[in-house]
């Protein structure tokens, strides 16, 4: 089955819906995106159905929410549109993301990191096979730094004064090919645990008649 990504009209009906749950802590679509490509690049994919209480926020428990059940199916028909979107870019090699600018017109990418590092806490674990990585570990840098800039804990901050818009500008396109790496690099985990497997099954000794 081909893949046919959202149109304009879908995202801006997707982008709305998540806005309408502003106050109740839902994801906005630059963070949601950050999240999806975190759980679509990581160790292992998890659905976006299975992630609403965390988009969603306190609406996910407001019955109130969507008018209809037919209201809440298009919207995750969305999601996973949009997960899928994702998915696609990432098997092209095509990935970008999601960045919007903020009530001053600035672009900072913050929301997209924090959700990105969002993801990364679902399989904290695993996560870590990256972060113990020497050659693939910097791949994060730009993420974490991004994802840590408005810590409310001044110390988890990665700089003390502001980041410059050169410094800020290298981040950003550094976004892309961070997903694109650690997306490889998780896959190659995977194939190689395949491969493993399937080396064990073939050596399985047989059962004597």
């Amino acid at each position: 089955m081909s893949h046919k990504p959202l149109s304009e009209q879908d995202y801006q009906r997707l982008s709305a819906t998540l806005a309408r749950f502003a106050g109740h802590g839902c994801m906005n679509l630059e963070r949601l995106d950050g999240f999806f490509a975190a759980l679509l690049a990581g160790p292992e994919p998890v659905r976006p159905a299975e992630c609403l209480p965390l988009i969603l926020g306190d609406a996910f428990d407001d019955e109130s929410a969507f008018p209809s059940e037919k209201a809440l199916e298009q919207f995750v028909a969305l999601l996973r549109g949009h997960w899928q979107d994702i998915a696609e870019a990432l098997k092209q090699g095509e990935f970008q993301p999601w960045l919007d600018a903020d009530a001053a017109g600035q672009t900072t990418g913050n929301d997209w990191a924090e959700g990105f590092a969002a993801g990364m806490e679902l399989l904290n674990d695993d996560w870590g096979l990256l972060f113990d990585s020497p050659d693939n570990a910097p791949l994060l840098e730009p993420i974490m730094i991004l994802g840590f800039e408005r810590h409310p804990d001044p110390e988890m901050r990665p700089f003390i004064d502001a980041i410059d818009a050169e410094t800020r500008a290298e981040l950003l396109a550094s976004l892309s090919p961070s997903v694109h790496g650690i997306h490889d690099f998780f896959a190659a985990i995977r194939r190689q645990l395949e491969q493993e497997e399937q080396e064990l099954d073939r050596e399985e000794p047989r059962r004597p008649h």
